[in-house]
């Protein structure tokens, strides 16, 4: 394994630190939007300090990628994957935040080699790129074989646009009116067609939330997954934590500057941060089981 992958020469962007425990396990660990390469390795340096191999991905933002959250290909991690294969990695695991959970669902939907799936604060429908000021574009997050992968499109921006919709939001909620992003999820129409399959996946699954995710509803996709793999009569582990009191801060070592974005930080800080403490431990736990 090379210490870089870049896109150029390899199809996909990541920073490879070879464990010195688990010698046949592997994991493709992401962070989530708006992440550089600086706090996605200083992220994920709780997982190798246990002693795992891991391939710290970038999917969009980093130094030579695009800037934008849309037409995210699957071959990144299909690459990564094949790259972790062929160097003996027998046990392939993937693990994302937010928009990064999302994804590691989506791939692990699509690539039976990975056989371990961390979500962190994820949601189960791929949607249009987000967009704040400008006219939203339709653009999937994600593609596979160069083609945009089916999405939801936000359909109160989309009929009020952004100033009236937030107008009219905040007419309507008081109590969560910090939770503004995470309505345009909540008032999407959600389309079959970009549901993520994770019923596909033929993965060990664990799917962590925070109750009131100012961000998007992931306990909702946590509970609606839950649901659609029980249905399915899934053979894999599967595992649901959703903790009253937490943020979209989940599986991170945030600044105290950045806590002072999320309302249930500034409601609750000791909570969320027992939260975190316990959603590190919940990792390490579902791990160690991977057999």
């Amino acid at each position: 394994m090379k210490s870089f992958y870049s896109l150029k020469e390899d199809g996909f962007q990541a920073y490879w630190f070879e464990g010195t425990v688990h010698k046949d396990k592997a994991i493709i660990w992401m962070h989530g939007s708006g992440m550089n390469e600086k706090h996605c390795i200083a992220d994920s340096e709780y997982i190798r300090k246990a002693g795992y191999s891991v391939l710290v991905l970038g999917f969009y933002l980093w130094k030579g990628m695009p800037k934008q959250m849309r037409g995210i290909p699957v071959e990144y991690v299909m690459k990564a994957a094949a790259e972790l294969k062929k160097n003996g990695y027998k046990k392939i695991g993937i693990h994302g935040i937010s928009s990064g959970a999302a994804y590691a669902l989506l791939c692990a939907s699509l690539i039976p080699e990975i056989s371990l799936v961390l979500s962190i604060c994820p949601f189960d429908y791929v949607m249009e790129e987000p967009v704040i000021f400008r006219k939203p574009t339709g653009r999937s997050w994600f593609s596979l074989e160069g083609r945009d992968y089916p999405c939801s499109l936000f359909t109160s921006q989309r009929r009020d646009g952004f100033f009236r919709s937030l107008l009219a939001y905040k007419k309507q909620d008081y109590e969560h009116h910090n939770e503004y992003l995470r309505s345009f999820y909540e008032n999407a129409e959600l389309r079959e067609e970009s549901r993520i399959k994770v019923e596909n996946m033929k993965a060990d699954v664990l799917l962590i939330a925070p109750e009131r995710d100012s961000q998007w509803p992931s306990p909702d996709a946590v509970r609606r997954m839950r649901k659609v793999l029980e249905n399915a009569g899934y053979p894999y582990r599967m595992r649901t934590v959703i903790y009253p009191h937490a943020s979209h801060l989940l599986g991170t070592y945030p600044p105290e500057s950045w806590k002072k974005a999320f309302p249930a930080e500034k409601k609750w800080p000791e909570e969320c941060n027992q939260s975190r403490k316990d959603c590190f431990g919940e990792e390490m736990r579902f791990l160690e089981e991977w057999k």
